[in-house]
């Protein structure tokens, strides 16, 4: 985006995001409670932000059932991605799925690869820790690009590999009553959670 005034907001927004993480804290989940409320652009654009900083950065598409992230960085739907390594980490490693950006040579992309017909059992697996293991080794940060939490329940099962989790709400389109939810989701789980009003 070339647009000055989005670059300052989104730099504003890494700051607050990093004030926010520990020192060993490395991945940033990206949600909302349903789709079109911006969520796969804020989640691509923070990455960009992080790269431009300087820092080793991979943004991964863990909404597995939408093509958000396909959109934002133009990418090839027929790819193979995380769903692929999920299914079948032994077929195909994980370092062979992941593409360079053309917007920062900081910048990697791990696609959502083939739609699966079981993405729930998939993210349920161990299979998840260690891909967020071996990613840690190479990247300073992993933004993952989730489904809505308020749609189905991948998303609460990803938090798990999660530091932080920034949730999208949308302005005059986001019903005020996420807030109560997103006040429920601290309260009950041990997410460390940001909201971001887009």
């Amino acid at each position: 985006n070339q647009n000055n005034l989005m670059e300052e907001v989104f730099r504003n927004f890494r700051t607050n995001l990093l004030f926010m993480l520990d020192a060993d804290e490395k991945v940033i989940m990206v949600t909302s409670s349903q789709p079109s409320e911006g969520k796969s652009f804020i989640a691509g654009n923070l990455a960009v932000s992080m790269a431009y900083l300087g820092k080793r950065v991979i943004i991964v598409g863990l909404d597995i059932r939408q093509i958000g992230m396909d959109k934002v960085f133009s990418l090839d739907k027929k790819l193979k991605g995380i769903s692929d390594y999920l299914s079948r980490p032994d077929e195909t490693p994980l370092k062979q799925l992941i593409i360079p950006s053309e917007i920062s040579s900081k910048l990697d992309i791990l696609p959502r690869g083939t739609i699966p017909p079981n993405p729930t059992e998939l993210v349920a697996k161990p299979t998840l820790e260690q891909a967020m293991q071996e990613l840690k080794e190479q990247y300073d940060y992993i933004i993952l690009d989730t489904a809505p939490i308020g749609m189905v329940t991948d998303t609460t099962l990803i938090s798990r590999v999660a530091d932080l989790c920034v949730y999208v709400c949308r302005a005059d389109y986001t019903s005020k009553e996420v807030y109560s939810y997103i006040n429920e989701l601290e309260e009950n789980t041990n997410m460390k959670l940001a909201t971001i009003l887009n």
